[in-house]
Parts: structure tokens; C-alpha cells; sequence
């Protein structure tokens, strides 16, 4: 989604205020990114501007008060450093999640970072992703991000909207750590977060055909349920019903998953519907619901020691004695 030239220039006065010269930026409008290049070696930083995201905001914004509130936080977080990752892996606390990606944005952005070493990612078990697949949009890869908040100042004030700068290639060598240590990290945080949000008993909401929706809405819904599918294994509909077949997912946007049943017909047609009139409809007018897939998963349970990734990799998750979950 591509932002209007009026809000740009308006960004690109707001991040001069904050030392940040024109030059230094790089917009692309098909994408809606803009990339600002400061400093140099070990002290620079490649920053990652959603900027159609902050053209959304701006555009809600009830007065001129809180369109100027928006620039000046947008400012701090893009020009001051706000948002970058820190200097440290410790400094990022619970802040260091995983997310998912269209296979088809991280070839976009590995091209853009080619000259600062690329954004470290792989597969949804820690496989690579294989060239043909980096481009294929269906496709879903795994990266790391430090989330942003900054929230309203008081009553009336407007907020940032969350952002999630995400780990480049420098940023795991100024850590001293490799990508898959990284990602352990970010894997604890999310298991923290995911016991920290609702319930058990209220992590889905489920429609009268059986299909559930995931409950968590905090733009990692998608994240968990793919990276921890055991939270998908153990969905349970609150009619009692019993479904039979494998579980068929659909990780349709950051804050929506949908699941059913192979063999349940109406969950099936609930989750298409669903799919392909409502959120992908929605996407370009809500970041939250980004859309990620348009095809289904299946999980399936394998027999430990598949090829495609290694055991010690924190993707890599049981599903029992000598097996393993995977997607299909």
C-alpha cells in the first residue's frame, strides 16, 4: 500500500528535525518502506520505515494535534533510534520475538540489505528456504524482530502503532551470536508471551461449524501457532463435537489464524469463506491483518530424523516420542 507524497514529505520534514537528511533515505512506494542509512561500520544502522502503516494512522487521526503528535513520535522512533534494535542481545528482553514473513518480502528486503549483509531467516522448522521458494508469495519464512511501543502520552493522545524492526545479518555480529541462537531467545520470549495471554479454554473462538479463530490478536498470533504447533494440536471445540481428520490451518494475517478439521466440511468452507472474502479484503486497510497466505496448511506428524531440519534447531518441535510436527 503506497503512501500519499503530501505524508511522505511531511515524514521526511519531520525526520530532519531529528538529523536525518533527505539523502539518507531510500522510499519505495510499491512497497511503502522507506530505508534510512545512518552512520558507518559498527556505529551505523539500516532502519526499516513502515511508512505506509504511518500513513494509515496519520489519516485517522482526529486534528492536526495529533497528526503532528504522530509525525514527532515517528521521528523518535526512525530518526532518534527509538525503534532500532539495541546493542545488545540482553538489551532486548522479552522485545525479541519471532514473526513470520511472505517468502516473497524476504527476498524483497534481502535484496534491498544486500550491501549490509542480508536478513537472516529460514523455514518454519528451521530449514532454509530454498531459492524457488524465496519467491513464491505463498511461501511463509521465519525471521527475528525487536517489537516497538510507544504508547499515548495521555487522554486524547495519540499513539504510535507497534512496530517490529526486524534483526539484519549486523546486528547478530555486534551480538556475538548466530541466528539460530538468536532465535532460541526469541523462542523462550514467545512461549512467555503465549502463558502470559489467554487461557487455554480461551485461545480460539470458535464459529458454530467448528472452525476456530485464534484469540491472542497482538500481530503474533500467526507466529505461535506455527512455530508452537502444539497450541493448534490441542484446539478442542466447546460443543463437545468430535472432528475427525488432520488439522488444516490457515495463518491468514500476523493477528489471525483459522483452524479446522480435514473432514469438516462446513469448518472447511467457514475457514475459505473467511479466507478469501473477508481478511484478504481487509488487508491493505488494516496492518494487523497483513495478509501472510492465502493457502492452507497442513500439520502432520513425522517420524523424528526427517530431513529438511536439524534436531537442536529451537524450530524443530516434538511431538512425541520420537516425533516431530511439521507443515505441509
Amino acid at each position: 500500500m503506497a503512501a500519499g507524497a503530501a505524508f511522505v514529505e511531511a515524514l521526511h520534514e519531520a525526520l530532519s528535525r531529528a538529523g536525518v537528511r533527505k539523502e539518507q533515505c531510500d522510499y519505495d512506494d510499491a512497497r511503502g518502506v522507506m530505508l534510512i542509512n545512518t552512520g558507518v561500520g559498527s556505529e551505523g544502522a539500516t532502519r526499516m520505515v513502515p511508512v505506509a502503516m504511518l500513513a494509515a494512522q496519520h489519516a485517522s487521526c482526529a486534528d492536526d494535534g495529533q497528526r503532528s503528535e504522530l509525525l514527532e513520535a515517528a521521528a523518535e522512533a526512525f530518526g532518534q533510534g527509538a525503534a532500532d534494535v539495541p546493542r545488545t542481545l540482553e538489551a532486548c528482553g522479552l522485545r525479541l520475538l519471532p514473526q513470520l514473513w511472505p517468502a516473497s518480502k524476504i527476498a524483497s528486503v534481502q535484496l534491498s540489505l544486500a550491501e549490509v549483509g542480508g536478513l537472516p531467516h529460514c523455514g518454519l522448522c528451521g530449514e532454509e528456504l530454498a531459492s524457488g521458494q524465496a519467491g513464491a508469495a505463498e511461501e511463509l519464512g521465519v525471521v527475528l524482530v525487536c517489537e516497538y511501543a510507544r504508547p499515548a502520552a495521555g487522554p486524547g493522545r495519540v499513539a504510535l502503532p507497534v512496530t517490529e524492526t526486524p534483526v539484519l545479518a549486523g546486528d547478530l555480529g555486534r551480538w556475538g551470536v548466530s541466528f539460530t541462537e538468536a532465535m532460541a531467545r526469541a523462542m523462550e520470549n514467545l512461549r512467555s508471551r503465549t502463558k502470559d495471554g489467554p487461557p487455554p479454554e480461551g485461545r480460539w473462538e470458535h464459529h458454530a461449524s467448528g472452525c476456530g479463530q485464534s484469540a491472542w490478536q497482538d500481530g503474533f498470533d500467526a507466529a505461535r501457532c506455527a512455530l508452537l504447533p502444539a497450541l493448534v494440536a490441542r484446539r478442542k471445540r466447546p460443543d463437545g463435537v468430535p472432528d475427525a481428520g488432520g488439522h488444516v490451518v490457515a495463518f491468514a494475517a500476523r493477528s489471525c489464524v483459522l483452524a479446522t478439521m480435514s473432514k469438516n466440511a462446513l469448518g472447511l468452507c467457514f475457514l475459505g469463506d473467511t479466507l478469501h472474502t473477508k481478511i484478504a479484503a481487509d488487508a491493505g486497510a488494516l496492518s494487523s491483518h497483513q495478509l501472510l497466505s492465502k493457502t492452507p496448511y497442513r500439520l502432520l506428524k513425522m517420524r523424528d530424523g526427517a530431513p529438511g531440519a536439524s534436531a537442536e534447531h529451537p524450530l524443530n518441535q516434538k511431538a512425541g516420542e520420537g516425533f516431530v510436527w511439521r507443515w505441509a
